[in-house]
């Protein structure tokens, strides 16, 4: 634990430490000194890191989890916020995207996949899913301070691929990170990709797929980029990667493309964050 004192001398900061507290994994509250528990900061960083809490913290997960597919199918979006808010407060951000929303709508699309759901409620669910990410965008959109873009991203999905709620989702935390980014899902013919490609000129392209079949066609957009660019990293995955045998992903690596299956949304923005170098003025 440290504090920041201003020195007057200097005329700067520095930090003071206040007490070593070793492994974040093994703090509990005794160990905070008595003046700093009630501290907000101290409260969210003991719930999100320290094991000793995570069977408390796995069943609030699971009960919010429960929460938000009900509030999906209701179309209450004003409930989904709420929910939102509150687990954002403890967890953070990543983490709803990761541990509440995907695993959901992972959940919803199997349901309707089974007939276990009709094609009506899972339309709600994915719209009011997909106004939260609005709004969650519209709050990251108030003015903050001049910074330098940290590169540009393109987002895309094959033709035929009307799912794009995890490009929305990407879009959110990528603009959080720092990134310009254009996301054009969802389903665009190829030549419309190449087309806005050439007009963007962006540092990296990402590919989401969600159903099987648009597996071949996502190599037949890859191919046709790689015929004008041929150095420019491209990430795939999604749902289609997910689920699917080695045999059916084959291929891939001879047009020089990461294929992201099977990861955290956290571990999924590091490796494109090491592939991203901008290159041009944004």
């Amino acid at each position: 634990m440290v504090r920041s004192i201003w020195d007057q001398t200097n005329r700067t900061s520095k930090q003071e430490t206040i007490k070593y507290l070793g492994k974040a994994s093994s703090i509990t509250e005794e160990m905070i000194p008595m003046e700093y528990r009630n501290d907000p900061s101290i409260i969210s960083f003991i719930t999100r890191y320290s094991r000793i809490d995570k069977k408390k913290n796995d069943s609030l997960t699971q009960r919010l989890s429960q929460n938000l597919f009900e509030m999906l199918s209701a179309g209450d979006l004003h409930s989904v916020i709420k929910i939102f808010d509150k687990y954002v407060d403890l967890f953070g951000t990543m983490q709803f995207f990761d541990n509440m929303l995907r695993p959901t709508m992972y959940e919803i699309g199997k349901l309707w996949a089974e007939e276990k759901l009709d094609v009506a409620t899972e339309h709600i669910c994915v719209n009011t899913a997909n106004w939260l990410i609005k709004v969650i965008n519209e709050r990251q959109s108030k003015p903050k301070p001049a910074t330098k873009s940290k590169g540009k991203v393109f987002i895309c999905t094959p033709n035929g691929e009307l799912h794009n709620l995890a490009c929305n989702i990407l879009e959110s935390i990528l603009l959080s990170k720092g990134y310009k980014v254009y996301n054009a899902s969802p389903s665009m013919p190829a030549d419309s990709i190449i087309h806005s490609l050439n007009n963007i000129q962006p540092d990296v392209i990402l590919i989401s797929v969600t159903l099987d079949d648009n597996i071949q066609t996502t190599k037949n957009l890859i191919r046709k980029i790689r015929t004008r660019y041929s150095a420019l990293p491209i990430f795939v995955g999604g749902i289609a990667f997910n689920n699917n045998n080695n045999n059916k992903l084959s291929g891939f690596d001879t047009f020089n493309t990461t294929i992201i299956r099977n990861v955290s949304l956290v571990d999924a923005i590091k490796s494109v964050k090491l592939k991203v170098t901008p290159t041009l003025p944004t």
